[in-house]
């Protein structure tokens, strides 16, 4: 107890009361008033548990105070006072309502016997209070829980006759209506966090009720399946396709502002109107669901109505065999821009004159790519192979939509071609190295071209293009070079013979090594010899 309030005519006796009290409950605030009257307008200002009141007052008594408390506060307890000679009084009071009395002259071990005995039973009011409530809230949530069900089932799989009229009463359904379904969209992966999701969520249904609800009846409740759906049936005792094409403005109003507000995407699609909702609901769900799915294809729209594309879905008849064949063709020659031309003339007639469901495409793109990814297999480990195959049906399958899509099944290939390209590059280094190693400890022998791309296991034509393209010049001339090289080294040392020199480097004519040597230096070795001689001794 807080607040004791003390109603006597008499000051004497309030103080005195006051003062007992205060002994009790030292901790307790002591309000005065003179009568009735006054008590009643300090009960406006205060929260006062227990009233101590005399009966014989001016201006109100007791019992029109008694009276007048019943009528606007039932939890205060009222004490009266009353003498031995109007016990009757104090047995009236009780009638009132009045918790109990104290019988004058008051004596304090009774003052503080009722006073322990009413903050007790404050106590259990209090205690069943609380126990009230949280029977009432579990109540309420099993309620909740038991008409979200209920719902659920309703528009998934239908209801019983009886079922269905007791979720019309409930919510006062009408008799024709359709289906929303709205869906959060987040623009970033990292961007909502399950706080902000759950915010969203609170936020949506009463918003979205109270713009779409003015013409009907809304009920929206989320989807158990996907947290992110929220599915609205909106009803009428009428309901023509005309009115239900003026909410598209109120529907697009509403994923505008929520797109503002939590920067979100929120895709709402919209099923057809059922003169028998209760039970077409179902159907008319399915819509909702399947226009919120193409939003795939239609990445700039925001409401998107089941009756505007049910006649643009066809199914999934492709045959991509020779789309990938050709990839594969281009990935393997090089030819970037044939294959990203190709990749986009793919896309454009997959949505040509119509849209596959969502999931079956998906589903074939991303087997499309597995059956062109083997190009890559004879480059990469076995392990990278399993971990690009992995990450390549995490890309498709989260693609925003069919033009992220495509972007990601072109950079797909991109990569293929850059794994491959990598990968020749670094064979054709080893290839070169190889080959210049093996010239280096033969080139004095007769090595023709066969003979060294036998040594190295390789075809001539592919040594001679790649030795052409790495070197920029032909095996026979490379040879040359290297011979020539040898055989200023050779001219170095005196002792060594021109003809000789020529035999040690593998040229079996000593005019053929002369033609070639003045070819490639401007002089003949002699000539080579005696300059670099004289130069020598000059030194």
């Amino acid at each position: 107890m807080n607040k004791i309030m003390v109603i006597d005519d008499e000051a004497i006796q309030r103080r005195v009361l006051g003062k007992m009290i205060r002994e009790v409950l030292p901790e307790c605030e002591v309000i005065e008033a003179s009568n009735g009257k006054a008590a009643l307008d300090l009960l406006k200002s205060h929260s006062i548990d227990v009233v101590i009141t005399d009966i014989k007052m001016p201006i109100m008594n007791g019992f029109a105070f008694i009276e007048h408390v019943n009528e606007t506060d039932a939890h205060t307890k009222i004490i009266i006072l009353s003498g031995y000679r109007y016990f009757e009084y104090a047995q009236r009071a009780v009638q009132l309502g009045a918790f109990d009395y104290l019988l004058k002259p008051v004596k304090e071990e009774s003052i503080e016997q009722l006073l322990n005995k009413v903050a007790e039973t404050i106590r259990k009011e209090k205690v069943q209070s609380i126990e009230q409530e949280t029977i009432k809230n579990q109540l309420h949530s099993s309620l909740s829980v038991y008409y979200d069900h209920l719902l659920h089932e309703w528009i998934n799989n239908g209801l019983s006759e009886p079922k269905l009229k007791e979720l019309k009463t409930k919510f006062k359904l009408g008799n024709n209506g359709f289906s929303v379904v709205t869906r959060i969209y987040d623009t970033d992966p990292e961007h909502l966090s399950e706080g902000q999701l759950e915010e969203i969520r609170n936020a949506m249904p009463d918003r979205l009720e109270n713009l779409i609800g003015l013409d009907g009846r809304a009920v929206s409740f989320f989807s158990t399946e996907d947290k992110r759906s929220l599915i609205t049936v909106m009803t009428a005792e009428t309901y023509t396709d005309a009115e239900a094409d003026k909410m598209l403005v109120s529907l697009k109003d509403f994923s505008r502002q929520l797109s503002e507000q939590y920067n979100c995407l929120f895709i709402i699609g919209v099923g057809g109107v059922r003169s028998n909702f209760l039970q077409g609901a179902l159907d008319s769900y399915k819509e909702a669901q399947a226009a919120v799915c193409f939003r795939y294809f239609l990445s700039t729209e925001r409401v998107i109505r089941y009756k505007d594309i049910s006649g643009k879905i066809k199914p999934m008849l492709y045959d991509f065999m020779k789309d990938e064949e050709l990839l594969k063709e281009y990935i393997r020659t090089m030819k970037s821009e044939s294959m990203i031309n190709h990749a986009e003339a793919l896309f454009n007639r997959v949505i040509d004159n119509g849209f596959p469901y969502p999931d079956q495409w998906i589903k074939s793109v991303v087997h499309m790519v597995y059956h062109i990814a083997p190009v890559i297999s004879d480059f990469v480990s076995d392990d990278e192979y399993q971990q690009t195959l992995a990450e390549i049906e995490r890309l498709l399958t989260t693609a925003a939509d069919y033009g992220d899509c495509q972007k990601k099944f072109t950079d797909i290939l991109i990569h293929f071609m850059t794994i491959i390209k990598s990968n020749r590059t670094k064979k054709h280094e080893m290839v070169i190295e190889k080959c210049k190693a093996y010239i280096d400890t033969h080139y004095m022998e007769d090595l023709s071209l066969e003979t060294v791309s036998s040594q190295l296991f390789f075809s001539p034509n592919y040594l001679s293009i790649i030795l052409k393209n790495h070197l920029g010049m032909a095996y026979s001339k490379y040879l040359t070079e290297v011979r020539l090289r040898k055989a200023v080294e050779m001219l170095e040392n005196r002792d060594n013979k021109v003809y000789e020199i020529a035999a040690k480097v593998g040229f079996k004519d000593e005019k053929y090594f002369y033609r070639v040597f003045k070819n490639r230096f401007g002089v003949t070795p002699d000539e080579y010899r005696k300059s670099h001689h004289c130069f020598d001794n000059r030194q």
